[in-house]
């Protein structure tokens, strides 16, 4: 219900004239509206476990980046230390 006027070649035209829709209409579009609210309700909720989900996976694979960062450094150590122990045994 608009009760604004829009004036138009010295005109006055009322929007509520436009807009004069009897209840059932009213009624119809308040049910389209609220079926997709519910439909837009079930993406939400959709894609708040999927971003839940995500996030479990990212820490898991965190944890699995910081493991085989951890698994590179040792391999780094001992072949330096290899290095260091085949150069003293050439050396002697």
């Amino acid at each position: 219900m608009c009760f604004m006027t829009i004036k138009s070649d010295n005109k006055v035209i009322s929007l509520d004239d436009e807009f004069d829709l009897s209840y059932n209409e009213f009624h119809d579009a308040f049910e389209t509206l609220y079926d997709e609210y519910k439909k837009l309700g079930s993406k939400y909720s959709l894609l708040k476990q999927n971003h839940a989900c995500l996030l479990v996976e990212i820490d898991t694979l965190k944890k699995k980046a910081c493991i085989i960062v951890n698994y590179y450094d040792k391999m780094n150590q001992l072949e330096e230390k290899n290095k260091v122990l085949k150069e003293k045994k050439v050396i002697s």
